[in-house]
C-alpha cells in the first residue's frame, strides 16, 4: 500500500487555524503518513508536533517556509530536516518576527488612513502569538465585512504595490538557501506558480544549493505540475508537494506526494551530514 506525505502544512505558530496536534489529527484522518510542518519564518510549531507524533502515528518532518524577495517578486523557500533548534538561527527568526510585527502594525495604520476602523490589538489576537502576517490582517478585514474574501483583501490592499503594503524583512532566496544548507537541511522552492521568474533564475538557485521544487500544490493545475516535473528532471531536483494548508480552505492532504519524496529528502540530508 502506497504511503503519502503532505510536505507543506502550517500551524498556529504562523497563520493556520490548526494547532500542531490538530494538524496531525487531521492528517491521520486524511490518510497521510508524514507531514512537513512548514510555518512562515518560525519553528515554534515543530516541538508540539513531534510530541504528538506517536499519538497519531504520523511522521513529523521538521520544516520552515522562509519569505524572500527578488526585486518586487516574492519567493518562498522551504527547508526540511534542518537543525531547527540552532540558537543562532532561532535568534534570526526572532528578528524576522519582530519586523513582521512592526510591518503588520504599519499596514493596519495605513488601512485606518484608508477609512477602515481596525484595531491592531484585534490582529494580534487573531495571530494568537504566532508569526504575524498579512493573512491575519485579511481575516480581520473579512470579519468586519470590509472585503468579501482573502483574495480581495490581498488584491486591493495587501499585496506588493497596494495601498496598505509595507516591505518585509529583506532576505534573498540565495540567503535562505544558504541558511538552510548551513543547518544541514534540504532547501526546496515553494509553489513556483507564485514566483514567475525565468528558468535562468531557477538555474541560479540550483547553483546556490537548491535541492527540490514543489511540483504538487493545492493551487497548481495539472498542466503546471507537469511543467514543474519537467524542471525537476532537467535540474536534478527532488519533486515535492503539499497542500500549503492553513485550515479548511486548503485541507491537509488535498495535495500530496508518495512517501518516496520523503526518502529522497532524507537521502539528500545524509549527503550533507556524511557525504554519502
Amino acid at each position: 500500500m502506497t504511503k503519502y506525505a503532505d510536505l507543506h502544512v502550517h500551524t498556529i505558530a504562523s497563520d493556520s487555524v490548526y494547532s500542531a496536534e490538530n494538524v496531525l489529527k487531521v492528517a491521520k484522518a486524511a490518510g497521510i503518513a508524514a507531514v512537513g510542518i512548514c510555518d512562515h519564518d518560525s519553528v515554534d510549531g515543530i516541538r508540539a508536533a513531534i510530541e504528538a507524533e506517536e499519538k497519531y502515528d504520523v511522521e513529523v518532518i521538521p520544516g520552515i517556509e522562509l519569505s524572500t524577495e527578488i526585486g518586487d517578486m516574492e519567493v518562498h523557500i522551504l527547508g526540511y530536516f534542518f537543525e531547527w533548534q540552532n540558537k543562532q538561527f532561532q535568534a534570526l527568526l526572532k528578528t524576522i518576527q519582530q519586523v513582521r510585527l512592526w510591518r503588520a502594525e504599519l499596514m493596519v495604520s495605513k488601512l485606518r488612513q484608508l477609512g477602515f476602523n481596525m484595531d491592531f490589538r484585534e490582529v494580534l489576537r487573531e495571530a494568537e502569538g504566532g508569526s504575524l502576517g498579512r493573512p491575519h490582517i485579511a481575516r480581520v478585514m473579512l470579519r468586519h465585512g470590509y472585503v468579501k474574501d482573502n483574495e480581495e483583501a490581498f488584491g486591493k490592499y495587501l499585496k506588493y504595490g497596494a495601498p496598505a503594503y509595507v516591505d518585509k524583512y529583506e532576505m534573498s532566496p540565495e540567503q535562505a538557501i544558504y541558511h538552510i544548507t548551513r543547518l544541514k537541511g534540504v532547501p526546496v522552492l515553494a509553489h513556483p506558480k507564485f514566483s514567475p521568474f525565468g528558468e535562468d533564475v531557477l538555474a541560479r538557485f540550483v547553483k546556490s544549493g537548491l535541492k527540490g521544487i514543489e511540483v504538487y500544490h493545492s493551487r497548481h493545475s495539472e498542466a503546471e505540475s507537469k511543467q514543474y516535473i519537467g524542471l525537476a528532471e532537467k535540474y536534478g531536483l527532488i519533486a515535492t508537494g503539499g497542500s500549503d494548508s492553513h485550515g479548511d480552505e486548503d485541507p491537509i492532504g488535498c495535495a500530496r506526494v508518495p512517501y518516496e519524496a520523503v526518502e529522497k529528502l532524507k537521502a539528500e540530508r545524509r549527503k550533507l551530514l556524511f557525504g554519502e
